[in-house]
């Protein structure tokens, strides 16, 4: 009996389920080493279930799901705001008339706002134009690199990965954009004529400004200069224009033209004795006097459009909105 004991001391003892109440002996023996005790299988189960982001309810071997599973992907919103400084010149004495060459040099800044409290992740800008042809961007290489992948001919989109820390407050510049181009449709129209009676002048200018435009013209400025062989003593300007003798030019200045509305100006000269004297009072010299406007508006000239999606390896839901859009023109008439 006394090595009987020794040898029943010795088994594993484990607590069996608290539920289960056989247990003829009460004190709780496990059965022998041949059968697999029920700690080790437990303890598999965890590992497993965990792995699962699952636990054991306590009692049983069912399962359910943690409260800790895989969290959402971050929300970011890109808020954008683009500037463009455009020249421009009309085509008015050939077979183009109407079309203009426009040059711009556009400015993209870009905000994050991010519902990851920690970092922000990368995510892909897309640049989509209506004709790839005399566009380039040039990202800003602290925030946005370009992919390595080659555009193709008929490409009418530019691809860049943009990250902008948490660190980064407000807007940052994340690169600049030139488009040369041909353009029909100019949210603007300038035009001029020019009647001569012998060696009299009448100038008139008229400024109009869409009615499809989302904002009004400000900060406008018109200047109509006057040829060399015009007397500068017979120069009269309608309205508050300011004729300068020096720069040989007339300046007329407005805060505000709201869309869908016009404004003209005009202006009389004749031309000096000498230069009627060479040229005589029915002379077929075609006499021009270039006209230059410089307005500012809420909107843009280009057609480029900005698009956001989820950069690869970095999971996002990513929606964008325009901010703000502003351009500054120089249109001329010559």
């Amino acid at each position: 009996m006394k090595n009987f004991k020794n040898s029943f001391m010795t088994e594993d003892v484990i607590l069996d389920d608290p539920n289960d109440d056989f247990d003829p002996f009460h004190i709780g023996v496990s059965c022998t080493d041949s059968t697999p005790n029920k700690k080790s299988v437990a303890a598999t189960i965890d590992f497993a279930a965990m792995a699962d982001n699952k636990s054991i309810r306590p009692g049983s071997g069912s399962t359910v799901k943690s409260s800790g599973s895989s969290a959402l992907p971050p929300r970011l919103l890109i808020k954008f705001k683009v500037h463009e400084e455009v020249t421009s010149l009309a085509n008015l004495y050939n077979e183009r008339e109407g079309e203009s060459e426009v040059q711009i040099e556009g400015t993209l800044l870009a905000q994050v706002v991010s519902s990851d409290a920690l970092k922000n992740i990368p995510f892909f800008l897309v640049s989509l134009i209506d004709n790839q042809n005399g566009f380039d961007f040039t990202p800003n290489d602290t925030y946005a690199k370009e992919l390595g992948e080659p555009k193709g001919k008929n490409s009418k989109f530019d691809t860049h990965v943009v990250s902008i820390s948490k660190e980064s407050l407000g807007f940052v510049n994340v690169g600049q954009y030139r488009i040369v181009q041909s353009m029909d449709h100019m949210p603007l129209l300038l035009e001029q004529k020019v009647v001569r009676s012998k060696s009299n002048f009448q100038i008139a200018i008229q400024l109009r400004s869409k009615l499809s435009n989302p904002d009004d013209l400000s900060e406008i400025s018109i200047v109509v200069f006057i040829p060399s062989q015009v007397n500068t003593d017979s120069v009269e300007a309608t309205g508050k224009g300011k004729f300068d003798p020096w720069k040989r030019c007339i300046t007329w200045e407005m805060k505000k033209l709201p869309k869908g509305q016009s404004f003209m100006v005009g202006a009389e000269c004749s031309l000096g004795e000498k230069s009627e004297t060479f040229q005589g009072s029915a002379g077929n010299q075609d006499f021009k006097f270039p006209v230059m406007l410089r307005c500012r508006s809420k909107d843009q000239i280009s057609s480029i459009r900005f698009q956001t999606i989820e950069a690869n390896g970095h999971p996002a839901t990513i929606s964008s909105s325009v901010a703000g859009k502003s351009y500054r023109i120089i249109h001329r008439l010559n």
